[in-house]
């Protein structure tokens, strides 16, 4: 009677076995039978283009669920979900110009300007006045209080930022007001105002600008 060998057999097919396992190929999904050939792990969703996978010669993940794009990155929200988002580096932001406005003394008065912030963060805010004529009233030495302040109203004086400053009077002259910072926390328009002291006469934005968010 003829002796049959099995264990070398056996070992043998389980040597194969172990190696397909290693090599194999992993497919999560709607189709788990179709996977990329370059891929050794493929998870996608309902839409075959949205899909996480791990390149099997390189290693590199790639999450595609539409929104990736170049030079994005991934960013969570609160509750932990991500998707490929711009970068949000800081830019420039114009605001409107003034109208010619009348002091007739000491306080708060809306210029007409305004500025829009697109989303939440601090910004650098800088702008450009005119007193078109010679002050009308003010101290000994020439010099005022013109401040420039940010409103949430154009109505009523509700401070959202001020750069204070003590300028000297000179007719139909221009002042760019130092940057000053100011700190949304969502996208929110603000409005300049006029802050003053010591003064009456004309003055009026001729340039409103603001650089962020930082």
């Amino acid at each position: 009677m003829k002796t049959i060998r099995l264990i070398p057999t056996l070992t043998i097919g389980l040597m194969l076995a172990a190696a397909t396992a290693v090599s194999a190929q992993v497919k999560i999904g709607s189709n788990p039978t179709t996977i990329d050939p370059s891929n050794n792990l493929e998870v996608e969703s309902t839409d075959p283009a949205k899909k996480v996978s791990i390149n099997k010669n390189t290693g590199k993940v790639t999450i595609a669920d539409g929104s990736q794009g170049a030079g994005k990155v991934l960013t969570s929200d609160a509750a932990g979900g991500a998707t490929w988002q711009t970068p949000s580096a800081p830019g420039m932001v114009n605001g409107t110009l003034g109208n010619l406005v009348t002091v007739p003394g000491d306080g708060q008065f809306y210029s007409g300007a305004s500025i829009t912030f697109p989303r939440a963060g601090t910004y650098m805010v800088t702008t450009r006045w005119v007193m078109p004529t010679g002050a009308t009233s003010y101290p000994v030495g020439n010099q005022v209080f013109i401040n420039t302040a940010l409103s949430s109203s154009s109505s009523t004086f509700e401070l959202a930022g001020l750069t204070a400053e003590w300028v000297l009077v000179a007719p139909t002259a221009h002042h760019t007001t130092p940057a000053f910072r100011v700190t949304v926390t969502e996208g929110q328009t603000l409005h300049f105002w006029f802050w003053t002291g010591s003064f009456s006469g004309e003055l009026q934005f001729v340039e409103t600008y603001a650089v962020g968010p930082f």
